[in-house]
């Protein structure tokens, strides 16, 4: 339970929210909450709350308030009090349910922490104090205490709990997430001095010595302008020592943006591979463009010699490092390599929202062209897996790394394989003594030797029997090698079946499984009942039923023992093979009835997760009803959009996963709203063949639970999905189903929306007098129910159809209906989208200054409810109209930034072909002639498009581009083709909603 006022006051409990009454009485609340414990005077309540009114008025509000709070938190087993001490009232209640209290007392055990060098623990501490300020505190009140209360909040709380997270991550090398974090905080507070020698401090740290210096001088010039002062001591002595690195580097950074920085990071002790070093430098001399494959047994250390290379040839790549781990072989599903490459664009910076497959190909290969980077695949399945991603990667530097030979990219593509045996018995001897610092170093060769005999080469075995032997001091090597030796074929974990791979590392993770603490030990095994092998600090909270802070110190102790490894902040994850060997551990070690509680724990937690996340993206949606009885304990909570999306971009590959985990663990219920959860950001992202697999699972559990809404929901969502794959017959045959059986049903609701779906099918393959009886069906379902929003996008797409058959008038009017329908509704995100299909008509027919006005109508309201895509479509017909009324560079400028948003190929070759013609009214023709083969790139590789008007357009402009006609001047020759310049038919088909 947990009381909030680090924003709208609030009261949660496992069960979900508990409604506090209107804004008047949370505000009291607030109040009370505040000083918790402490007598607040009425006085001030009625000052706060209704300044300007008689004291008797006032008073006559306060009472009933008062009562209703006392029922409140009688309801909610707070054990909290509300009571009445002279001419005040007294709240008294644990001030650890209240987050504002929970913060400070955080705050100060993590300076504590920080006192001790325990910066991790510092550090984990801050973070999860910051992560209870959810927005403007107190936000129900709105008068002079609260103003004086925020003000000493923000000053004396929350950025002193900064100062102290930066201070540990810096402790810990955390350079790079510092200056991200702090670069946005100097914006805010640009002359408060903490923050910008954490600044400097993060750029020292990172080598970047020469904006260090550039930043000094700016805040400098900052801190004279705005309160006539010099920075202090410390300030001026890290900006000598700035100053004494580079005078001694000469290496001046170039690049103004931070190019992707992903290796992993380097293994330290890293022994042998000359040659395989020396070869890599070979093969990879003939520039830009080669590809390398590496292949051999798991975990002989392909990786890290991959790693290896690319860390020491970053010279040669300054636009950055790319990594991605393609899950080839593991007890997870493989990534698909379309998933692979939005990644990839999402590491680049490119918006994903509805990009097709082709599209992001398309994006990802323009994104890379002309760039120096080295992208790591590693853990390949095969080479069907990494083709596609290599030629939409072709200008990189490509490192592959496989369990397999990958033959077929050797024959087709003439890519190099480069096997990684194991270590030979004098490079493991040299990891072993190295990782053992010191230990065996004289009178043990025979104990090193039996050791590396025992290892067989593979470096992840060698680096835990060193551990085993730092751990056991009273042992001798031998004596280590005669006892694991002995264990050998006894207590292993491995089927019958296993190879001679599984068997020796299963003997190295047995012993530094027995060697952790009994309930270290089970934490580890019950990481094997996650759906993957790398999570949240929060899941793992799941899975374990414990607090937080005994999770970092579990976690914490696993990574000693080198069991599990920490790739960020709060995220974790285990070797592919160390998680195969926890899941085997908890089937053997674990009973049934165990299993079956912390799989409940965990799918809870990621149901409510989700829920809260699709909550949050989509406010006005209906939501799939709650799973009656879910705990909601430790679920992940959001403040923004933005967010939640981040949120699920993190956990796309752990989503796709648990929705099969759920299904095969018999937790069906759990399954099909898992997926449905996910629809809508996984559409944003274009993670369509994710949602697909997600889908068709999630409709096989609903059949089996004879759950016939969910069954026509996930028809209905999986026929989307269909359509947006191009997969058309197979969206009709989904979403026919849905709708019959939403009638059966008698669910108008679901029956609306499956037809409105199936009617975007229709008109997407050209069938639109189909689509407009199916419109117009849905609209007489809709007659009477209230779903405002399905009926406003039925009345948009029926203006879309129409727009198709050219009778625009009716179209306008349909748009209009639907524009009135959202902002009664409040519908932000479709008036948008409304506002942006008028503007599209009236610049079609010329009525440019109409076609303005919607535009930057429907820009304002994509841009309050953060559609970047709407954002792009709404500054696209901008930049068309803003050409046609001769405002070119304006029209430039949006047609760039359009470019940057749109999703869709058609509207991004729309924003080149405008700039194209811009470029050529300047005379330059090269470049009008480069934004038109942009365009036409982009419209041949989209599906269906080899017909497309447009496309015939911008490759005539190509062919013709010397005759381009200057419309500044009266009297110029017409454009060859002047009803396409800039105002051809549109597309004009919306996503499906």
């Amino acid at each position: 339970m947990e009381f909030k006022i680090l924003g709208t006051t609030s009261l949660l409990t496992g069960d979900g929210s508990i409604h506090l009454g209107k804004a008047q009485q949370r505000g009291v609340l607030a109040l009370l909450l505040h000083d918790v414990g402490r007598p607040v005077p009425i006085d001030l309540i009625i000052d706060e709350l209704w300044r300007g009114e008689t004291l008797r008025v006032s008073k006559g509000r306060l009472h009933p308030i008062v009562s209703r709070l006392r029922k409140v938190l009688t309801e909610s087993g707070s054990g909290g009090q509300l009571l009445k001490e002279g001419a005040a009232y007294r709240l008294d209640l644990d001030p650890m349910l209240v987050d504002l209290h929970r913060f400070r007392n955080l705050v100060t055990k993590a300076r504590q922490a920080s006192t001790s060098d325990d910066h991790f623990l510092a550090k984990t501490l801050v973070q999860e104090a910051l992560e209870l300020w959810n927005g403007n505190p107190l936000a129900d009140l709105s008068g002079t205490w609260s103003d004086h209360c925020r003000a000493q909040m923000e000053q004396f709380d929350r950025l002193p709990a900064y100062y102290v997270l930066f201070d540990s991550q810096l402790q810990l090398g955390e350079y790079s997430e510092v200056m991200s974090a702090v670069g946005r905080l100097v914006d805010e507070h640009d002359t408060e001095e903490m923050f910008a020698r954490h600044y400097m401090r993060s750029l020292d740290g990172m080598g970047k010595y020469s904006k260090a210096l550039e930043f000094y001088s700016e805040f400098c010039s900052r801190l004279e302008y705005a309160v006539g002062a010099e920075p202090g001591p410390e300030m001026r002595e890290l900006y000598q020592a700035v100053l004494r690195k580079q005078a001694g580097t000469a290496i001046v950074s170039k690049i103004d943006s931070e190019p992707p920085q992903q290796l992993e990071r380097d293994i330290p002790n890293f022994v042998g591979r000359k040659n395989l070093l020396v070869r890599l430098d070979a093969l990879f001399a003939a520039g830009q463009g080669q590809v390398v494959a590496l292949h051999g047994m798991p975990a002989a250390g392909k990786t890290s010699l991959a790693t290896r290379w690319a860390h020491q040839r970053k010279s040669r790549f300054p636009d950055g490092q790319l990594f991605v781990n393609l899950s080839g072989h593991g007890p997870t599903a493989p990534m698909a390599p379309d998933d692979a490459i939005a990644i990839l664009l999402a590491s680049l910076g490119v918006s994903l929202d509805r990009l097709t497959v082709d599209e992001r190909r398309v994006r990802l290969r323009r994104s890379l062209s002309g760039k120096k980077i080295v992208l790591i695949l590693d853990n390949a399945r095969d080479a069907a897996q990494v083709r596609p991603i290599l030629a939409a990667a072709a200008d990189c530097c490509c490192l592959v790394t496989s369990r397999i030979e990958l033959k077929g990219l050797t024959i087709r593509e003439g890519v190099r394989t480069v096997e990684v045996p194991p270590l030979t018995q004098g490079e493991s001897a040299a990891l072993l003594l190295s990782e053992l610092d010191g230990r065996g170093r004289s009178g043990e060769d025979d104990g090193l030797a039996e050791l590396v005999r025992l290892a067989q080469g593979v470096p992840l075995c060698l680096r835990i029997i060193a551990q085993l032997a730092i751990d056991r001091p009273y042992l001798t090597l031998l004596e280590l090698a005669d006892e694991l030796r002995r264990q050998e074929g006894l207590g292993l974990l491995d089927s019958a079946d296993s190879d001679d791979e599984y068997t020796t590392l299963s003997c190295a993770f047995s012993w530094s499984y027995r060697a952790l603490p009994a309930e270290v030990a089970l934490s580890f095994r019950r990481l094997g009942l996650h759906p993957g092998p790398e999570f949240d600090i929060s899941a793992v909270g799941a899975v374990l039923g414990e607090h937080e802070s005994v999770v970092v110190e579990h976690l914490r102790l696993l990574g000693k023992a080198n069991l599990v490894r920490q790739i960020s902040a709060r995220r974790f994850r285990l070797h592919d093979l160390l998680f195969g060997y926890a899941v085997d551990l908890v089937r053997l070690e674990e009973t049934s009835d165990q299993r079956e509680l912390v799989l409940t724990r965990l799918l809870d937690w990621y149901l409510a997760s989700t829920w809260n996340a699709a909550q949050r993206v989509t406010p006005e949606r209906t939501r799939v009803p709650v799973l009656d009885g879910i705990s909601w304990r430790g679920a992940v909570k959001f403040d923004t959009v933005g967010s939640a999306l981040d949120w699920f971009a993190q956990e796309q590959t752990n989503l796709a996963a648990v929705v099969s985990h759920a299904a095969r663990h018999g937790f069906h219920d759990h399954a099909w709203r898992l997926a449905a959860n996910m629809n809508e950001s996984y559409d944003r992202f274009g993670f369509y063949e994710d949602l697909r697999l997600s889908h068709e699972i999630a409709l096989s559990s609903a059949r089996e639970l004879g759950h016939q809404e969910g069954e026509c929901g996930t028809l209905n969502n999986l026929g989307v999905v269909l359509h947006w794959l191009g997969r058309y017959d197979e969206a009709r045959q989904m979403l026919s189903a849905a709708a019959a059986l939403a009638d059966e049903l008698g669910h108008r609701e679901l029956s609306a929306l499956s037809r409105q779906n199936l009617g975007s099918v229709h008109l997407k393959a050209g069938q639109t007098r189909i689509a407009i009886a199916i419109y117009e069906k849905v609209l007489d379902l809709l007659r009477g129910m209230g779903e405002r929003i399905i009926e406003a996008c039925a009345l948009d797409q029926l203006a879309n159809a129409h727009h198709r058959m050219e009778l625009d008038e009716v179209a306008l009017d349909y748009h209009e209906k639907a524009l009135v329908i959202r902002e009664e509704v409040g519908d932000v995100r479709g008036q948008g989208a409304t506002l942006t299909e008028l503007a599209k008509i009236y610049h079609e027919h010329g009525e440019n200054n109409k076609a303005m006005s919607c535009s930057e109508s429907a820009l304002e309201a994509h841009t309050r409810s953060g559609d970047r895509s709407g954002m792009g479509e709404a500054l696209l017909v901008m930049s068309e109209a803003l050409y046609d009324l001769g405002s070119f560079e304006q029209s430039a400028d949006a047609a760039e930034k359009a470019t940057g948003l749109c999703r869709r190929a058609h509207s991004q070759a729309r924003a080149w072909h405008v700039l194209g013609h811009v470029r050529a009214i300047a005379d330059d023709l090269s470049a009008a002639a480069e934004c038109w083969r942009q365009a036409a790139d982009l419209l041949r590789g989209a599906p269906g498009q080899d017909d497309d008007l447009l496309l015939v357009h911008v490759q005539a402009h190509r062919e013709a581009r010397w005759s381009i006609p200057d419309p500044r001047i009266e009297g110029a020759a017409t454009p060859r083709e002047p009803d396409l310049s800039l105002r051809s038919r549109h597309d004009g088909v919306p996503s499906a909603e």
